[in-house]
């Protein structure tokens, strides 16, 4: 690559020098024509669904793997090809993301939609939704692909009612004719562990696991989204392994690679370099560190902030590792200022371990032999001052 590029390695920084050319490219949510390091997935994938080519139906399928391991990406770019390879062909591909249709009304609702049933998002019964539904689907006389993507939200708060209905569906029908396929996609590893004896006998499907990419797996993502949304020759090497190294570190999260490199390269342009440095990776690591950190904030409860309040206080009163004792009592005072009841030691201590969960404070046990043990906040996300910042911005405490 460098070679490739190497007679732009000179272009002079300026004002109207840009490196960005094509920015939905650097978004996650593109879908580029190849996907590196998903190649077995892709095969795997396809050859599940050739007895559509037949019109036959496939059996149910599963995508299990940690977040940003490309497992909509390859049910998005499999399911682009496979669409043109059917066109005409009596098969309906449908994509719902249960994050936002994250229950089994609203889900039903999204399918109604899907078969040209116009209805109201809410104030329906939902047998009434299903049934419209099967209907729909029975005069349309197709073979139904359903892809549910973190279909595990929508289990966790339904149970999975909808998965066990639909599947069940093909029980009742002519599968000659037409059949309902269910492609579950989770960022939890043990989904369907969790699902109910008779909905997963009637799901059953067959699973394709999503290993955490690696450090050489994701620079050649992050090479392909540099070659298709950069300037040529406006990209230090080093500085897209320096993304792929750290990121495959804290766990190969594709995604945020890809933040990181955005980040980074509108850095670049921000201080008219004309190239994209490991200077600018280093500033970027923070900036979206530091945008994590206060989106997980302002998400938390109400005592939680208040926990978190108690300890960054102590911190930067000079404490270098206040325990769960120091912080409940600083802690017992805020509640206190705010009219609200204390919870307990107890859950304060609990509340510690979900903080650290977060990845906003570090904590470890101190073993106080006779004392007893406790908890102890030894770092946190960001600076203790910047914290005590973003605590005030979001919630005046």
């Amino acid at each position: 690559m460098a070679a490739r590029y190497s007679h732009l390695n000179s272009i002079p920084s300026g004002r109207n020098v840009r490196i960005i050319q094509d920015r939905r490219v650097l978004s996650d949510a593109y879908v580029p024509e190849t996907l590196p390091g998903r190649d077995e997935q892709i095969l795997m994938f396809e050859e599940h669904l050739e007895p559509l080519l037949f019109n036959e139906p496939p059996s149910h399928m599963a995508f299990t793997g940690m977040a940003g391991t490309g497992k909509t990406a390859v049910a998005k770019h499999v399911l682009r090809h496979k669409s043109e390879e059917l066109r005409g062909a009596p098969v309906r591909f449908i994509y719902i993301n249960c994050s936002q249709a994250n229950t089994s009304y609203r889900v039903m609702y999204q399918l109604n939609r899907a078969f040209g049933i116009l209805v109201p998002p809410s104030g329906y019964p939902y047998d009434v939704l299903e049934d419209n539904f099967r209907k729909a689907f029975l005069e349309a006389d197709v073979r139904m692909f359903l892809v549910l993507d973190e279909v595990d939200l929508l289990v966790r708060r339904d149970g999975g009612r909808l998965l066990y209905s639909l599947t069940r569906m093909n029980y009742d029908l002519d599968l000659r004719r037409n059949s309902v396929t269910v492609l579950g996609i989770s960022n939890t590893l043990n989904f369907l562990d969790r699902l109910d004896r008779r909905v997963l006998s009637s799901y059953n499907p067959d699973r394709i696991f999503f290993q955490p990419y690696s450090a050489d797996e994701l620079y050649n993502i992050l090479l392909q989204r540099a070659r298709l949304g950069l300037r040529p020759g406006s990209w230090e090497d080093a500085a897209l392994r320096r993304i792929a190294a750290k990121v495959a570190r804290e766990g190969g999260d594709a995604r945020r690679a890809i933040d990181l490199l955005r980040m980074a390269a509108t850095l670049a342009e921000r201080d008219r370099s004309g190239k994209l440095t490991e200077d600018h990776v280093e500033q970027a690591e923070i900036r979206v560190d530091e945008s994590e950190v206060q989106v997980a904030i302002r998400t938390l409860p109400f005592h939680h902030l208040l926990v978190l309040k108690a300890a960054v206080d102590l911190l930067l009163a000079g404490d270098p590792r206040p325990g769960t004792g120091k912080i409940y009592e600083r802690y017992e005072r805020y509640a206190r200022r705010f009219l609200v009841s204390p919870l307990t030691m107890r859950r304060v201590s609990a509340i510690l371990r979900e903080l650290e969960s977060q990845g906003i404070i570090e904590i470890e046990m101190s073993y106080g032999g006779a004392r007893g043990n406790t908890k102890v906040v030894r770092g946190t996300a960001l600076p203790p001052l910047r914290l005590k910042e973003i605590l005030n911005e979001v919630t005046r405490v």
